[in-house]
């Protein structure tokens, strides 16, 4: 409870640049579900609990705080900046973007996916506003809307990350692919399949496909483990809790037999696999975002727990370091600041590689910008490092 009051006193305190000759403004979208957690009189409604559904919004817009507080604190860098709820009444997107403040806005950053993310890249298209979709992989369908900028890459550019790990990396050892047999997992292997074909039709890399239970375990895997050669396996399924129990299963032959155990996307946040059992077994994925510790990250991280009582995660980090970013190229060039994409004076940890999607050649608009930048993470000893 003291670290959700905590983080309530922030909403009090966002940067407002009023004093400044028409500052740059920025809406924020992301859920942070505040109607379900108090009541008209302002009264907190859950007790003593907090609400687990709520932390990935909260923390993502405290990362955004974060960070506007150090640019509000550069001269001439101020920003007036305006946070919806999406799950509030007053956050609804289709009000606010029907409200007269939508014409001043020159930069929406949102944390959202499904119908949201929709509605917000309709707003941008109708208002000619950048729209940075924060942390949803997916396009949505989305056509000829050049004002879409996807900061966390789509699956296919994960995978094709992954595929090119497993080609330059660990192609001569002994592969293995493992999924599931339902709709979700044909849909990964369809893509591993199509990367792994070459000219004549035959596999670049030779890997052999085994279809075990959602309930994996060591017997069902142990007896195709080659133990005079290193096994690769790759785990074939976004499913997170499959590839939890196939990094269970795994485990007991980690010590005997030579395993390197090629995840998805969706692993980081696995919680199961920062137990201390799983660090005798390499794990290599994908990571969008380049989580490692330097000054800035440290300082970020102390000041984060000297404030919310808490560590930051993947989300406040990503929060920050988009806000710092985007909020950076639109002080500088404005509303143009799709044409300055290759800039990167305002990295911090991450690298982005924002490129046009253009479905249709004959007319050549981008119908999105996607970040193509992928890192290959690897896990092994306690040790975490970006390894491609």
């Amino acid at each position: 409870m003291r670290t959700f009051i905590a983080i309530l006193c922030f909403f009090s305190v966002f940067p407002d640049a009023s004093a400044q000759l028409r500052p740059r403004q920025i809406a924020l979208f992301t859920p942070l579900y505040l109607d379900s957690a108090f009541a008209a009189d302002q009264s907190y409604k859950l007790g003593t609990g907090f609400p687990r559904y709520a932390l990935p919004g909260l923390e993502f817009y405290l990362g955004a705080q974060f960070a506007l507080d150090s640019i509000n604190r550069i001269p001439g860098r101020a920003l007036k900046v305006h946070v919806f709820d999406t799950r509030s009444r007053n956050g609804n997107i289709q009000t606010v973007g029907a409200s007269p403040l939508m014409d001043s806005i020159d930069l929406i950053i949102g944390a959202v996916a499904g119908t949201d993310y929709l509605q917000l890249s309709g707003l941008a298209l109708q208002k000619k506003i950048p729209f940075v979709s924060a942390t949803y992989p997916n396009d949505g369908g989305v056509k000829e809307n050049p004002y879409v900028l996807i900061a966390n890459p789509k699956l296919n550019t994960h995978l094709l990350a992954t595929y090119n790990y497993l080609l330059r990396q660990l192609a001569t050892f002994q592969v293995w692919y493992v999924r599931r047999k339902n709709p979700a997992d044909d849909r990964v292997a369809e893509v591993f399949t199509s990367l792994n074909k070459g000219v004549n039709g035959n596999q670049v890399v030779r890997y052999r496909t085994l279809q075990m239970s959602d309930t994996v375990s060591a017997d069902e895997i142990l007896p195709y483990l080659d133990s005079t050669r290193e096994n690769v396996i790759i785990a074939g399924s976004l499913d997170e809790a499959f590839g939890g129990r196939l990094a269970q299963a795994l485990l007991v032959s980690a010590k005997s037999v030579g395993i390197t155990l090629l995840g998805m996307p969706t692993w980081e946040s696995i919680r199961e696999l920062n137990r201390p059992e799983f660090r005798t077994l390499p794990i290599v994925y994908s990571n969008s975002f380049h989580n490692k510790r330097d000054g800035w990250s440290v300082q970020f991280e102390e000041e984060y727990r000297k404030r919310t009582y808490s560590r930051p995660t993947d989300m406040a980090f990503k929060g920050y370091e988009l806000t710092w970013y985007f909020s950076g190229l639109l002080n500088k060039y404005g509303r143009d600041l799709i044409k300055h994409l290759d800039d990167n004076a305002f990295n911090l940890l991450t690298d982005y590689d924002f490129r046009p999607i253009i479905w249709n050649k004959e007319t050549g608009l981008p119908d999105y910008y996607e970040n193509k930048r992928v890192y290959m993470v690897r896990r092994y000893m306690g040790l975490s490092s970006v390894v491609y």
